[in-house]
């Protein structure tokens, strides 16, 4: 019957120790709570750059935000490896406490057997026991049992080293599962003091801001005129080659197929950031009854950092605009890219362009903001680049 439990409760702990299921998990927490990780860092470098101009920006308060926005999602990762750590100690617990009573038991069995055996010595160790059969039948009955008592011995006592050992290996199991946790739960407080520290710079930076709601709207109008200056540059670029292209080109069909089927495959046209500014109509984040309209979607990266064509294509035109420094536009077929803010341009109107392929560096701006405008176009039609490119 023990014997049965006992194999019963080797099988559940096969089940909760399976180490397919236990592995993949934690290599799936583990490996969210690292693209954290990376997120926080890049955006930590960010932040440290606009924290080098005097001038309060929204800049900073984009990276602000985004902080926050990146501590909390680890913050919530912690909490997910927390729960799970709790349920691996809750059932190694319960694996224990089942193995000390196995142990417990069978340990009473074998001291019965024990005394059983002392109490019968005179007959079970004296040939008489075997020779005093009045059969042959008999005597070889008698010899199967001493065998088999023997054989029932030496069983227990490898049923006790088994379970003995595997409590061992359960008890260390369990230690080694604590030391995790208590490390979680440092690394949450840790992480909860710092959120909290990002909440009071956050208060404070729009409280600054709104100091300035002059200067704000100032640089708000100012971007409106420079995108609609970008609205007319790519509207003009799309009239004057639509006119020049024959409706059976076959190349033109081809790239065109091609980009539409990368939709969210695109790659990032920089190699790390975070979207500061997102397509669409919004309200301001610090001027209140004020909306912004952004055609595509505004990328915040570290100072110096390079700008790469989303896919292959033509350059259509290279330009300079107010606000916007340079502008590439490449051509997809139907479709078209659009890259502002801009230095250190290494292409020209006319250059066939691979994915990935360098196409300039980013602005910093006084405030030491480096920051990428960057729009996807169908013929007229303004896309959202957030639907294009890889998630993050």
């Amino acid at each position: 019957m023990l014997l049965r439990r006992f194999n019963f409760l080797l099988f559940f702990l096969l089940l909760i120790n399976n180490p397919l299921k236990t592995q993949q998990t934690r290599i799936e927490l583990e490996h969210e709570r690292q693209k954290n990780l990376i997120k926080i860092s890049e955006a930590e470098k960010i932040l440290k750059e606009t924290e080098k101009s005097k001038n309060v920006t929204t800049g900073k308060l984009n990276v602000i935000n985004k902080q926050i926005k990146n501590r909390l999602s680890l913050i919530s990762n912690l909490k997910k490896e927390i729960k799970f750590q709790n349920n691996e100690i809750l059932d190694l617990s319960g694996v224990i406490h089942s193995l000390t009573n196995d142990l417990k038991i069978l340990k009473n069995e074998y001291s019965e057997m024990i005394y059983y055996s002392y109490k019968s010595r005179s007959s079970l160790y004296k040939l008489g026991y075997v020779f005093s059969s009045s059969s042959y039948n008999q005597m070889f009955r008698r010899l199967g049992y001493i065998v088999q008592y023997t054989n029932s011995r030496k069983k227990q006592i490898q049923e006790i080293e088994i379970v003995t050992n595997e409590l061992d290996n359960q008890k260390n199991n369990l230690l080694n599962e604590k030391r995790i946790q208590n490390k979680l739960l440092s690394d949450e407080v840790d992480e909860n003091n710092k959120l909290q520290k990002l909440k009071r710079n956050q208060k404070k930076t729009i409280s600054d801001l709104g100091k300035k709601e002059r200067r704000i709207k100032k640089e708000i109008k100012e971007r409106r005129i420079s995108l609609e200056q970008l609205d007319n540059l790519i509207k003009e670029v799309i009239r004057s080659e639509r006119e020049k292209l024959s409706g059976d080109d076959l190349d033109l069909i081809s790239l065109t197929e091609s980009f539409e089927t990368n939709i969210g495959k695109l790659i990032w046209p920089v190699s790390s950031g975070f979207i500061s500014n997102k397509f669409g109509v919004h309200p301001h984040p610090v001027i209140k009854n004020v909306k912004v309209k952004n055609d595509g979607i505004d990328i915040q990266t570290s100072k110096g950092s390079k700008v790469y064509s989303v896919f292959s294509g033509k350059v259509s035109t290279v330009a300079f605009i107010p606000g916007m420094n340079n502008v590439v536009i490449i051509n997809h077929g139907d479709y078209y890219t659009l890259y502002a803010k801009l230095k250190n341009l290494v292409v020209e109107k006319g250059d066939i362009i691979i994915i990935g392929q360098n196409i300039a560096d980013i602005v910093t701006n006084l405030d030491g903001v480096s920051e990428l405008q960057f729009q996807v176009w169908k013929n007229n039609i303004k896309l959202n680049p957030e639907k294009w490119i890889m998630k993050k």
